[in-house]
């Protein structure tokens, strides 16, 4: 583990750069469902551009899911709003390997400004992906690890080579005080700012042994090497006093003018699960979105949750992919803009 970079002073976010961050992420239009499939449970996008179109991962597992696991697959669209699904990119096999029945993938080291190209970008002459992974069935089976893999061709279904080891696992030996059952979703980006004192940075939620999920960050000097940062975690809404928070989880980080924007969901027992945010200078230190919820349940078809954020910024209009659950037994990907 690598201790927090030493500073001499903080510089916390005020509360009006908070309210302009709010204000320029609103999405009022729910568009409703944009990926879908029968019979599975539909999760966890991730949507990027590559050789100029657009393109997402996704993750799916039957509704079954004592006998299914989570696959990664691929769809692309002409206009962020209407996707055709390409191809399964990593899906479960009958290996005897750590990753064989559990593959949830997501993009990694894209461009990250918002309003930038949102392109992915090349590391040691490859595309990358970070994936949960496990060698059982079920949903979200304890533990999970977390693994990454690469290709010459993101959008090449069977061009992914995975790493033959997990890059993290809950056991290991810096694993820090929250993250000893289970890694979760992870996203890896190259910070030309190396606020870390790394170029790549890698944030994550992970589980502990009461079931709650905290926000976590690991650095890299070659993207895929990966040590932790810090001793704690950066986003912790259940140590709170008195807090029902559940999750912290499936962090986004993109920068937008000087700052770190970290969108994330949040879990409360007994609520739906809502999108937030968080705002940082040095990627330690993060003043957490209090009011209104970017994303909240709001539809009967989104009644249970409205959850798992993925933000663009596009020509000057944002989309806000999530993912909608509701009592009928549907999830899926389900998108919000900020203007018709």
């Amino acid at each position: 583990m690598i201790p927090f970079r030493e500073q001499e002073g903080i510089r916390l976010v005020s509360e009006e750069k908070m309210r302009e961050v709010y204000a320029r992420m609103q999405t009022p239009v729910k568009l409703g469902k944009v990926m879908s499939m029968e019979g599975k449970y539909v999760d966890c996008c991730g949507v990027f551009s590559f050789e100029n179109k657009w393109y997402m991962y996704f993750i799916s597992i039957d509704k079954n899911c004592e006998n299914s696991g989570y696959q990664t697959r691929l769809a692309t669209s002409e206009d962020l709003v209407h996707w055709k699904v390409l191809g399964t990119v990593l899906p479960f096999d009958r290996e005897a390997r750590w990753d064989s029945l559990q593959k949830a993938g997501f993009p990694s080291f894209q461009d990250i400004r918002f309003g930038g190209s949102y392109a992915l970008e090349k590391v040691n002459g490859w595309y990358y992906m970070s994936y949960l992974g496990a060698n059982q069935y079920g949903y979200e089976p304890d533990p999970l690890y977390m693994g990454e893999a690469r290709t010459k061709n993101p959008v090449d279904c069977g061009a992914f080579e995975r790493f033959p080891q997990p890059i993290l696992r809950p056991g290991d030996p810096d694993a820090r005080r929250y993250e000893c059952k289970t890694l979760y979703k992870s996203y890896l980006f190259r910070d030309e700012q190396c606020t870390t004192g790394y170029p790549y940075v890698n944030a994550y939620n992970a589980k502990d042994e009461t079931d709650r999920e905290r926000i976590y960050l690991a650095v890299s000097e070659d993207g895929e090497h990966w040590t932790r940062y810090g001793d704690a975690p950066i986003i912790d809404n259940s140590s709170e006093p008195g807090s029902v928070c559940k999750i912290s989880g499936d962090p986004q980080i993109v920068r937008y003018g000087d700052m770190y924007v970290m969108f994330y969901f949040r879990y409360d027992i007994g609520k739906p699960g809502y999108d937030t945010f968080a705002c940082s200078y040095d990627l330690q230190h993060w003043t957490k979105w209090t009011g209104k919820p970017l994303i909240e349940s709001e539809y009967d078809w989104e009644n249970m949750h409205a959850h798992k954020p993925w933000v663009l910024c596009v020509d000057g209009k944002v989309y806000h992919y999530y993912c909608a659950v509701n009592d009928k037994n549907e999830r899926f990907i389900a998108l919000a803009v900020s203007e018709e």
